[in-house]
Order: C-alpha cells, then sequence, then structure tokens
C-alpha cells in the first residue's frame, strides 16, 4: 500500500499537478484519502524522502524537492491550510468469468480472491454465462466503476474475439486466464494443457491400452486446441498409426444444452466402435462422464481405462488435475506487477498439470 502511495504522488508529480516547492497532503491526509494507517503513509513519505523526490522539514511539512534541495520555497501560513488531493483510482479489480459452477471455477475464484484481498483491493466478479453480449456489456460496466485491473476468463471462441479486443482497449491493465490468443498481446495464464495430454496418453500405453480413442468436443478456443496438440503428439510420439485410432467430436450444444440427447448419442457410437480401442482419452470432464456410463450400462467397461480432464468424480477413472490455484495466484501477481510498479509483459504462463491415478 505504502509502494501505491508513491506511485500516485510520483505520478502527480511528473503530471505537473505538484511542483517544485509544492506541499505533499499530510501524513494523516494521506492515511484517510487511501484508507491506510499512519504508519503505512509515513513509511511512503520516507521513501520518497530517501529517493530524493520530497524534502521533508520539521514542523513545516514534506515539500515537492526543487532543483537544489536547499532552496526549497516553503509556503507561508497563509498557504499552509491548502489541500492538494491526489487523484486515486477505486482498489477494485474486475473478473469476468463464463459461470461459477464447475468446481474449476470455483477454486480459481477463491484463490483470486484471496489474492487480490492480500493486495488491499476488492474482487469485482461479473459472470457471462457464455454469452458474447453479457462479456462486452460487463465489460462496460466495470470499466464504468473505475476498475485499477481486470481478469478475464473469456468464452474464448476464435470466431469470437470482441470481449477480447475489446479489453485490450481499456485504460487498465488485463490479463486473461485458462484462454491465449497468439494474435493478440495480452497476458494470459493456463494450465499446461499440451503436456496434460501426452500424460494422457503415455499413461494409457504404459498400461498396455494403445489401442487408443479419443473423445472431444470441437475445437473453438486455446484449450482444446493444447489437448489436441498435446494428444497428437504423443501419438506419434508412441510410434501410433494415425490410422487406428478412433476419434469422435460431439457437438457443443449436444452436451451442453440436452445431456439425455449427449448420452445417447455417446452410448450409440460407444456400441459401434466398443471393440476398437482399449484407453479412451476425453478432453472434456462431462464426455468422460458420459462415456463411462455408456459403457458400464452396456457391460463393456473390462479392458478399459479412461482419462480426461479434471475430476470426474469417477473412482475407476483417471484425470488430469488443474491446478487452479498457482492460476489464480499467478494471474493476480501479474496483474498487480502491472498496477504497482508498471512492468509491462507481453507473454503466455503455463502452469503445470498432474496425473491422477484410480482410487
Amino acid at each position: 500500500m505504502y509502494k501505491q502511495i508513491q506511485e500516485a504522488i510520483k505520478s502527480q508529480i511528473s503530471l505537473g499537478n505538484l511542483r517544485p516547492g509544492d506541499r505533499i497532503p499530510s501524513e494523516i491526509d494521506l492515511a484517510a484519502q487511501f484508507h491506510v494507517s499512519l504508519m503505512t503513509t509515513k513509511n511512503a513519505l520516507a521513501g520518497l524522502a530517501e529517493e530524493g523526490i520530497v524534502v521533508r522539514s520539521k514542523g513545516k511539512g514534506t515539500f515537492v524537492a526543487g532543483q537544489a534541495p536547499y532552496k526549497l520555497f516553503f509556503p507561508g501560513e497563509e498557504g499552509s491550510g491548502m489541500k492538494l488531493q491526489i487523484p486515486v483510482k477505486p482498489h477494485l479489480i474486475g473478473m469476468i468469468i463464463p459461470s461459477m459452477q464447475t468446481k474449476v471455477e470455483q477454486r480459481l475464484l477463491d484463490a483470486i480472491e484471496s489474492a487480490v484481498h492480500g493486495f488491499g483491493y476488492t474482487l469485482v466478479i461479473r459472470v457471462s454465462r457464455g454469452c458474447t453480449m453479457k462479456e462486452l456489456q460487463s465489460l462496460e460496466d466495470l470499466g464504468a466503476l473505475g476498475i485499477s485491473g481486470l481478469i478475464l476468463f473469456s468464452i474464448g471462441a476464435q470466431h469470437e474475439r470482441r470481449t477480447v479486443v475489446r479489453a485490450e482497449e481499456l485504460e487498465c491493465p488485463v490479463v486473461l486466464i485458462d484462454r491465449y490468443y497468439t494474435d493478440i498481446p495480452l497476458v494470459s495464464v493456463s494450465s499446461d494443457n499440451q503436456a496434460g495430454a501426452r500424460k494422457a496418453v503415455a499413461y494409457l500405453v504404459k498400461r498396455g491400452r494403445s489401442r487408443l480413442a479419443l473423445l472431444t468436443p470441437p475445437i473453438e478456443h486455446s484449450v482444446m486446441a493444447d489437448r489436441l496438440a498435446g494428444f497428437d503428439y504423443a501419438v506419434r510420439e508412441y510410434g501410433i498409426e494415425e490410422s487406428s485410432v478412433l476419434r469422435y467430436t460431439v457437438p457443443y450444444e449436444v452436451f451442453n444444452v440436452s445431456r439425455k440427447e449427449g448420452a445417447e448419442l455417446v452410448e450409440q457410437w460407444m456400441r459401434e466402435h466398443h471393440a476398437g480401442f482399449s484407453g479412451l482419452v476425453a478432453t472434456d470432464v462431462e464426455l468422460a462422464r458420459l462415456a463411462y456410463h455408456a459403457l458400464k450400462r452396456m457391460y463393456l467397461l473390462s479392458g478399459k481405462q479412461l482419462v480426461t480432464f479434471d475430476d470426474p468424480e469417477i473412482p475407476e477413472v483417471a484425470f488430469i488435475r488443474q491446478n487452479e490455484t498457482a492460476i489464480g495466484r499467478r494471474a493476480v501477481s501479474l496483474l498487480m506487477d502491472r498496477i504497482l510498479r508498471g512492468e509491462r509483459q507481453q507473454d503466455r504462463f503455463v502452469i503445470p498439470t498432474q496425473l491422477i491415478l484410480p482410487s
């Protein structure tokens, strides 16, 4: 917090709103304005004095240093009662997220809120519910609140990027989580989905399940693109013939909107192709659940092993665990580096995943 006060004062000096010889608000005034303790404001002003940016005079106050500290002009009694307010943005961090229903989203939110609170800020959440128009409106709402930074968990479809483009135009730092765009220079933090998919294939092959099937939704964003890229890399790495791999792409609208219809489609596919695979990788946890229960109903689980991303809450199914806590903390850390220290980073950050074996 004392660094934020220092940055606010430095900003006012660079803008010319505070000039050499101008009195800095007192420790008491700064404490009231920034909602902090007197010790915090004392440390802030002491640090600026050590840098030679301000000069402190006992009984008179703290003043912006001039060309020579000895020649400072100290205002007389007539002007000593004047208060110079330093404009400060509210201590708000905005976040937009598709929903708060999945455990992945809930753990992300918990980690982000905790980290934001640790910096003395308040997290303001908007839920897009998978709708681009709601995402865009949420951006405008958060911008109107005067947020200091934004954490964006976008719908992220490759063909629909208006939200990300608009976020890039905001007058505050932005960090993407769980999504990234190769042609949009925003900082992003996500799981290492490619490595996760390679771990899934390695797990099956090492257990003699080299006749593989892949169950996946369409590639509509970077998460699925990376998981499929990792799967394909591992297939080549283990010398598996591409033509022998069974693949089934289930439309998003089927298993997201009508679970019954999705279950019927998956079961029909299993009836027709179950003999062709011994190991199955599902890139989406809901598809893994549908596949498992379809095979169970048909008494076809024997001799088969499933792996998916995220916990399907089925003890017999291995899964790739994401570290949502690390993702959330890293996203907040990167955001605060930009807000408090002005550090600009344009890069992708990936967080390792973990293979969890069946119990």
